[in-house]
């Protein structure tokens, strides 16, 4: 089984905010065992949220999808509404996010901050969610709450965006609770100095049939002058001996690993 991100915010599309989210997410997802499918990047348009979260959560090579970003107080957040949209289910107020809020907004007023206790339509929003969410994460760095919904045996997580935010939800409340139990995959590499990765497409080629459970790929890095091979898989010892092969293969070529 894999997992799906699904990124949201125009600001993602127009080149002005690196989506430094997915990246992290990939990576402990690899880790915990929960690999990725693929990562889709759209606009905060209602219609797009919903054809995405559909066609993922109707995948059924997915278990999980990580909805993340557009839970803000300003209109151009609009995730919860579409993920109402695509569950079929109203938006209620959540009364314990709405005791929050109101906390969070009545110490901000007593620090100066706000000139005002009163909580404002925006805060309001960010405590109005798609109805029968299987858990609410606390957020405490922030006030739009985490949600976890089940939809015919796939799990969608929906993170805010603000990066800070989604890393303490997820580190300290939705890994520990909901992402324990798998291991996560094989990683090995090798190094190359001053290698031409076109030499490396025979002994590629020959793994991709002999070794299809183990993903085999070439990465130049052209400021070190390094070629690094890695092989990614499940099983160890089939990572082994597809590196062992590579080993073999490029002793021949008059090239030997660094790492």
């Amino acid at each position: 089984m894999a997992s799906s991100i699904v990124a949201i915010g125009d600001e993602l599309l127009a080149g002005f905010t690196l989506d430094t989210n997915s990246h992290w997410l990939a990576e402990r997802l690899r880790l915990l065992g929960y690999p990725l499918k693929r990562i889709t990047t759209i606009r905060d348009r209602e219609g797009d949220i919903v054809e995405t979260l559909r066609r993922d959560l109707a995948d059924p090579e997915l278990d999980a999808v990580f909805c993340c970003g557009g839970l803000g107080p300003t209109p151009d957040d609009r995730t919860f509404g579409a993920v109402a949209a695509a569950l079929g289910r109203e938006l209620v107020i959540e009364e314990t996010v709405k005791a929050k809020i109101e906390r969070r907004v009545r110490r901000m007023a007593e620090a100066g901050l706000l000139e005002t206790a009163q909580v404002s339509e925006g805060n309001l929003r960010m405590a109005r969610i798609p109805a029968g969410p299987e858990h609410v994460f606390e957020n405490r760095r922030g006030m739009a709450p985490g949600l976890l919904y089940q939809v015919d045996g796939t799990r969608l997580f929906v993170l805010p965006g603000v990066p800070l935010e989604l890393k303490g939800i997820f580190t300290e409340e939705l890994e520990p609770e909901f992402l324990t139990g798998r291991a996560g995959a094989v990683v090995k590499e090798l190094r190359f100095q001053f290698a031409v990765e076109a030499r490396f497409y025979p002994v590629m080629r020959e793994l991709e049939e002999s070794h299809p459970d183990v993903s085999i790929g070439s990465y130049p890095n052209f400021e070190t002058k390094e070629l690094v091979i890695r092989c990614i898989g499940d099983d160890a010892r089939r990572v082994d001996d597809a590196l062992a092969t590579v080993r073999r293969r490029v002793a021949a070529m008059g090239l030997e690993a660094q790492v």
